[in-house]
């Protein structure tokens, strides 16, 4: 396999959730992961053998996936459905007033990018345009539901690298140190990818930033019960 057809798998893989979302699953399941291996390290769980450790770490990142996964479908869906009413025509709302729900409807999206004059551009050509068919809905929520999968699968792959560590290191406190240091390895190269600027610096940088956020967010779970 060549170097590009895996970066094609990659970004293809990423693409059903978008590279935000699917950082945020990455971030999600190492953290979940690295509170087990510190309370390990400071002694707040005990274990008989690397392989209890690991089905804990596997256990918890399935369900909080399965449980990321259930709610993005769900909620995706949902607006899926709200957005179709906003867009409804049999009603007795004004221009005005579709307007302003579509208007609202988009926010935290590119269109708050855009000046105000393009917003209400957009807007116009929003509401006037025609909800998709049965057929399209089905197709969206074919998509909306690759996204939550893949989100799912994103939570229980990063656990893979921690596994290997803790099952090929004989012994136990250079295996949870292993763990620990491949961990902020694979978070700061997540980072790395996350950075839309293709300027070294700025990719280190969100890198770092991401790594760090992960070994602070572990800590405080670790102790206060996460």
């Amino acid at each position: 396999m060549t170097k590009t057809s895996r970066t094609g798998f990659i970004k293809a893989f990423v693409g059903y959730t978008g590279p935000e979302l699917a950082t945020q699953e990455a971030l999600y399941g190492f953290v979940m992961a690295l509170i087990f291996i510190t309370s390990a390290q400071v002694g707040l769980i005990s274990y008989d053998s690397p392989w209890d450790l690991v089905i804990l770490i596997v256990g918890m990142n399935f369900v909080w996936g399965f449980i990321d996964m259930y709610i993005f479908y769900t909620m995706d869906v949902t607006a899926q459905k709200r957005y179709a009413e906003i867009l409804r025509d049999d009603d007795d709302r004004t221009m005005e007033q579709k307007c302003a729900e579509v208007y609202d409807a988009l926010g935290n999206t590119i269109f708050d990018t855009l000046t105000e004059e393009d917003k209400n551009k957009a807007v116009e050509i929003i509401v006037k345009g025609k909800v998709g068919t049965r057929e399209e809905m089905r197709a969206d929520r074919k998509n909306m539901f690759l996204s939550a999968v893949t989100c799912f699968v994103i939570t229980l792959l990063t656990t893979v690298p921690l596994i290997i560590c803790l099952l090929s290191i004989d012994d136990p406190v250079h295996s949870l140190y292993a763990a620990v240091a491949t961990a902020c390895i694979c978070l700061f190269f997540v980072g790395c990818a996350l950075e839309p600027s293709d300027a070294l610096r700025s990719r280190i940088k969100t890198g770092v930033s991401i790594a760090s956020i992960a070994a602070i967010l572990t800590i405080f779970a670790t102790y206060l019960g996460g």
